[in-house]
């Protein structure tokens, strides 16, 4: 459901919560928004959104907080869009990130490829390494020095005009990876600038890549405090690159 909301400068603001309970939300972050604020941004950010739509229910009073404020658990990059969770108390934000580095949320995405992958559905097993200094990654077959294991699992579900509509499982979550990992496989994501391809973004008008978490699934154990969520799916809305590129996906 869409909320209105009022930034710290008082301007009117939108928030979409997917999933609401006592302990948590499920939001959807759109294009262009960061999680967190940072040094080079100094524009609102969807935390800030968290903390003024619980303000306004009554949720959170932070003049009466020692030391937790409300917290989002999974980061996206600014121009991939989607679901994000958010903790209401510091109990529920160790039990989701444990979860989440645990793998027991599971993590399913709908992206646009500029090219069909080598098979309809695979499970890819490769190996990962990121330069901090340029916010870039690097993807080998073979392990080496450095380089963390990842698994990408992807289905594809539809072909047009040379485009392919993926639905993507991450298995491990490490920085860049579904960009990364398709780029590997000849694969890349439409509108991808880091590891995509330039002329086909170009031609296609593209100035973000077309990547939206889109649903996640809750596993916890039977003695979690999150248990009730046992077998919970959250699905976002299909974002807007679908019936644009895809009009017959349903």
């Amino acid at each position: 459901r869409q909320m209105c909301i009022r930034d710290r400068q008082g301007n009117a603001e939108s928030l979409s919560v997917c999933y609401e309970d006592a302990h948590l939300l499920v939001l959807y972050k759109p294009i262009g928004m960061l999680v967190h604020s940072d040094a080079g941004h100094a524009d609102h950010c969807l935390v800030d959104n968290l903390h003024a739509y619980l303000q306004q229910k009554g949720d959170y009073h932070p003049e009466q907080e020692q030391s937790f404020a409300p917290a989002i658990c999974n980061r996206l990059d600014r121009n991939t869009e989607g679901l994000v969770l958010a903790a209401k108390d510091a109990a529920t934000l160790r039990e989701l990130n444990r979860l989440i580095r645990e793998n027991r949320i599971q993590k399913t995405y709908l992206c646009v490829l500029t090219a069909t992958p080598p098979k309809q559905t695979d499970i890819l097993h490769a190996y990962h390494w990121k330069d901090a200094k340029t916010n870039t990654v690097t993807i080998s077959d073979h392990p080496k020095a450095g380089y963390r294991e990842i698994i990408t699992e992807y289905r594809v579900l539809q072909q047009q005009n040379g485009l392919c509509l993926a639905e993507i499982t991450l298995h491990t979550g490490r920085t860049h990876q579904i960009r990364a990992h398709m780029a590997h496989v000849h694969a890349p994501l439409a509108g991808d600038s880091k590891y995509g391809d330039r002329r086909k973004n170009e031609s296609l008008h593209l100035k973000h890549q077309l990547l939206c978490a889109y649903q996640l699934q809750f596993h916890p154990e039977a003695d979690s405090c999150l248990a009730y969520l046992n077998g919970k799916t959250v699905t976002a809305p299909l974002p807007d690159f679908v019936p644009r590129f895809f009009p017959t996906f349903s």
